[in-house]
């Protein structure tokens, strides 16, 4: 089994529809902006802008299309009033205040706190791409015992790819009155790169110098929807010798059994929502040994938060 379980993101059909080119740029500098989020609204069509900002889209009639960049203001547009190029309006950013603080003769003692922690071999449930650019979220919560280390060092998260150096976004979202993900606590694509195999990924957050914020936040992983990400492959299904070929976007990302979804969210058709998806203890899946705990569970990333002082 190339991998025990997918969220499976649904394809659909390319007959009949008229393909969008353009080149996503920023509308001050007129530079191209690479991994924008590019969605069909209200529909489960999309894909990413590549490095150079340039990016294809099928569509069927005249839809809306949205366009989600960090540091951008999120954009709707009809599809007919799509151009070689598209401009994106940067995102006025209010910056809190700033708080000096002498430097302290004696240096303190380095401190570093884990939360989230998970155990490589016991993590045996993958998010999947098939063609979709989804955003899936974790949320983190504040708490007093952060206070000693309040600084965002680090997070380690369970990924499996079946190419090697597949890239993917992290982008950290603030968390709005209703407990939604909305608005971000830094402005910049903070790019991932997953080794080929089942690993323990590293993005290093240390440089950003950012503060955990007392409402908590969100740190959500994206797909990219791009060329060097892409992986064909062929499988035949159970009491079958019928072979079948499906692509998938690297990397897969690993999750761990949760019994609600109250900190599991996914960006889909333009929206956050919570996860949705409960595992079905039905499913014979779930009497492999290895799938027992995931058994009527929500699906959670598996991440780890490195704070430190």
């Amino acid at each position: 089994m190339r991998k025990f379980l997918v969220l499976t993101l649904l394809l659909v059909s390319n007959i009949g529809y008229s393909q969008l080119h353009s080149v996503v740029t920023d509308s001050e500098t007129k530079e191209s902006i690479p991994y924008v989020n590019i969605w069909v609204e209200n529909e489960n069509v999309g894909t990413t802008s590549d490095e150079d900002g340039s990016f294809e889209l099928d569509v069927d009639s005249t839809r809306v299309i949205v366009f989600s960049a960090i540091g951008y203001e999120t954009k709707h547009i009809s599809s007919d009033s799509i151009q070689s190029t598209l401009e994106l309006k940067q995102m006025i950013t209010e910056l809190g205040e700033v708080v000096v603080r002498p430097e302290k003769v004696e240096k303190k003692r380095d401190q570093q706190l884990v939360i989230g922690e998970f155990k490589k071999s016991k993590v045996n449930s993958y998010l999947v791409c098939h063609g979709k650019p989804w955003i899936w979220a974790r949320y983190f919560e504040y708490k007093e015992e952060y206070e000693e280390t309040n600084f965002l060092l680090k997070i380690k998260l369970l990924t499996q790819s079946d190419i090697k150096d597949s890239k993917f976004n992290v982008r950290l979202f603030a968390r709005n009155a209703v407990g939604e993900p909305e608005g971000y606590i830094y402005d910049g694509n903070i790019v991932g790169v997953a080794k080929k195999g089942k690993k323990v990924t590293t993005v290093d957050l240390s440089g950003l110098n950012i503060e955990f914020p007392k409402e908590g936040f969100f740190i959500a992983v994206e797909w990219l929807i791009i060329e060097d990400n892409k992986h064909e492959y062929q499988f035949t299904m159970e009491g079958s010798k019928k072979k079948h070929y499906d692509i998938s976007y690297e990397p897969s990302f690993g999750t761990v059994p949760a019994i609600t979804n109250e900190s599991s969210w996914c960006y889909s058709k333009g929206k956050w929502r919570k996860a949705w998806f409960k595992n079905n203890s039905k499913h014979k899946t779930y009497d492999h040994k290895s799938l027992r705990h995931y058994r009527d569970k929500y699906q959670l990333l598996a991440m780890e938060l490195f704070l430190t002082n």
